[in-house]
């Protein structure tokens, strides 16, 4: 059997160039697929961010919708505690006339 210089067979060498554009365009796409995941994970990253936020705000917004109920209940309160007074004001100004 011949063999070159570097002690490779020719026969070897004509195999090695065949798969060598094969293995590498599977190395090509072996980085391509590494990119597009890297890619993918940032935005599936980008996007349970948001959803945190989201989550969050709705939550916020449970908390004050709460807090706003209770201010409606004290703004009636007020309302009514200011028409007694204002009631009670006008009797004891009657009161004073009458006097």
């Amino acid at each position: 059997m011949e063999q070159t210089e570097d002690g490779v067979h020719p026969v070897e060498l004509s195999v090695y160039s065949l798969i060598s554009t094969d293995l590498d365009g599977i190395n090509q796409s072996v980085t391509e697929l590494r990119e597009s995941q890297a890619i993918l994970i940032l935005k599936l990253r980008h996007i349970r961010e948001s959803l945190k936020r989201e989550h969050a705000m709705m939550y916020e917004a449970e908390d004050l919708k709460a807090a706003n109920l209770k201010l409606e209940s004290l703004k009636r309160r007020i309302s009514t505690l200011e028409k007694r007074f204002k009631a009670a004001l006008n009797d004891a100004t009657a009161l004073d006339k009458k006097i």
